[in-house]
């Protein structure tokens, strides 16, 4: 079970900064999810915390393109064990969650080099849609039937805002 952060409005934040603040230092995330009436919720944790975060993401993507670097059978692994992250790929050719394996873990550490995580998000909804399309016979039969012809170019896929 995933350890849910506090929460307070953004008000609260204004009115009572010390109390507000204090409620983040009690919560295992060490994270207070502030809600705001007009915008987009914010999260407030503390800098330490935040370089923790990035350094374990940063340490960890590193840590599997090694890996993949090393060995084929490696490569060949994580893309018997990617559908548990992804159950969506199951969907997907093989030779296809190789692909997003291979393009995950090269986009998540040049990412990781820039301090984001996103070109990572439009990626992961870009391979999602495509298993979705794999997932629809009818659909993948009218694209890739030979009268199909070519559709021209597609527009990236529009990542839902959290």
């Amino acid at each position: 079970m995933t350890a849910m952060p506090a929460e307070a409005n953004f008000s609260e934040l204004i009115q009572k900064p010390k109390d507000t603040v204090a409620r983040l230092q009690g919560t295992t995330r060490k994270g207070l999810t502030l809600h705001r009436r007009d915008g987009e919720d914010l999260y407030l944790t503390t800098a330490a915390r935040a370089e923790q975060v990035t350094e374990v993401v940063d340490s960890t993507t590193r840590m599997f393109v090694a890996l993949m670097k090393s060995s084929p059978e490696a490569v060949a692994m994580l893309t018997k064990v990617f559908p548990e992250a992804f159950p969506w790929v199951r969907f997907l050719p093989q030779k296809a969650v190789q692909e997003f394996l291979v393009e995950f873990m090269e986009t998540a550490r040049a990412a990781s080099d820039l301090g984001t995580v996103g070109p990572i998000v439009p990626l992961i909804a870009a391979w999602k849609s495509t298993a979705e399309v794999y997932a629809d016979q009818e659909l993948y039969s009218k694209l890739t039937s030979p009268e199909a012809g070519d559709f021209g170019e597609v527009e990236p896929p529009e990542v839902p805002a959290d």
